[in-house]
């Protein structure tokens, strides 16, 4: 019995192989190449996400602690409203045209706004730039115009315009009527008390905002 075989032509298989091999894999290089783009992309856009987030938060903690000084300047400037005058930290300024709180010059150290001290504040954590506030008196009687700021710790103003250069100043006012305790509406006075002749005065009614748009 004769067996016979075939034989198949094998040359050229081997290069054809190879080509086929070599186009794979190169197409598997330009896949991992885009992946890794893609992953690149993906971790920078969550890095810068997390960066905004931490940024927003910061200038939110900021400005909560800035209104809050500014709160707590505004009640003790009313508070001393019910002191009488020989007793009060705060003077009380008379009616002018423009307000007092408006001139850059009453805020500064040689200006008439009060400017808290460390036991005014009542708080083992002191800021770094202390809260002011200042009481004027308005122009119709037994009316008194408040108006406190605050500021964050990163604050820093421009020493010639006094405007906020960098961090957060929030500036808060309340417009308060208060009169003498048992005084008659015949026994209101004609022009507003001064420093000198105001006593110990009962806040009947007391309205506050906060100046989005500060003078300076």
């Amino acid at each position: 019995m004769i067996e016979r075989r075939l034989s198949v032509p094998t040359a050229g298989v081997a290069p054809a192989r190879a080509r086929l091999v070599a186009r794979a894999r190169g197409f598997s290089l330009i896949i991992a190449m885009l992946m890794l783009a893609v992953i690149g992309l993906a971790s920078a856009a969550i890095m810068r996400n997390a960066t905004s987030a931490d940024q927003v938060a910061n200038n939110n903690r900021l400005q909560t602690q800035a209104s809050q000084y500014a709160q707590l300047a505004l009640r003790f400037c009313e508070s001393q409203l019910a002191l009488p005058a020989s007793s009060r930290r705060v003077a009380l300024q008379p009616a002018a045209t423009p307000p007092a709180w408006t001139v850059q010059a009453d805020w500064t150290a040689r200006g008439v706004a009060h400017t808290l001290a460390p036991a005014e504040i009542g708080s083992t954590v002191h800021p770094r730039v202390p809260p002011q506030c200042l009481v004027e008196a308005a122009a119709m009687p037994n009316v008194y115009t408040v108006t406190a700021r605050g500021f964050s710790a990163d604050y820093k103003a421009d020493p010639g315009t006094g405007a906020t250069r960098n961090g957060s100043a929030v500036w808060l006012q309340a417009t308060i009527y208060a009169d003498a305790e048992g005084s008659l509406p015949s026994e209101v006075p004609a022009a507003p008390p001064t420093e000198a002749t105001a006593g110990a005065l009962t806040v009947r009614q007391r309205v506050w905002q906060q100046l989005l748009t500060p003078p300076f």
